[in-house]
């Protein structure tokens, strides 16, 4: 039981407050408590400094850039969105380009609003829709270049903003 609810429970016990005043600030309190976990929910986060979560209805806006992380991108990326050697899965939305440099990605549909470029990159699943052109550079060269710069990169984040998404009305 938290101090708050203690406090009022005690409060209606010594007869300072009604029980009606008392389950009024009860729910209050519950109400209050429910959009902080909700908050905490849509803001995007690092698990640990390997991974990175964009969720469902979780927006960054400017550029996302992500170095050697397991990545799990579902959300809106106002920007573009640079993966360099990441593990990633994709079924989220980016307004800007797309890059993904090394690494794997699984796609699992999503919409890409401008270029998507794949340079070296294992990928598979169903491709996002994408606005502007598709890119594939795979060769002997990049993948040499890719592993040499790999490990002087590793595990960078960087995005200018985070915000939560507004709810959007049907």
């Amino acid at each position: 039981m938290s101090d708050e609810v203690r406090k009022i429970l005690e409060a209606v016990a010594r007869g300072e407050i009604s029980p009606e005043e008392g389950e009024r600030l009860l729910k209050a309190l519950q109400a209050q408590k429910g959009e902080g976990e909700e908050k905490m929910r849509k803001r995007p986060r690092e698990l640990d400094e390997r991974e990175y979560v964009l969720q469902k209805g979780e927006t960054v806006e400017g550029k996302l850039v992500l170095s050697g992380k397991k990545t799990l991108i579902e959300g809106r990326v106002i920007g573009d969105l640079v993966l360099l050697s990441c593990d990633s899965f994709f079924s989220g939305e980016v307004e800007g380009n797309m890059v993904v440099i090394g690494g794997k990605i699984v796609f699992a549909g999503g919409t890409v609003k401008k270029d998507l470029v794949l340079v070296g990159a294992e990928e598979e699943g169903e491709k996002p829709k994408v606005g502007g052109s598709v890119t594939h550079i795979s060769n002997f060269l990049v993948e040499t270049i890719l592993m040499m710069v790999s490990p002087l990169v590793g595990n960078i984040v960087v995005t200018p903003g985070r915000k939560e998404k507004e709810d959007e009305v049907s």
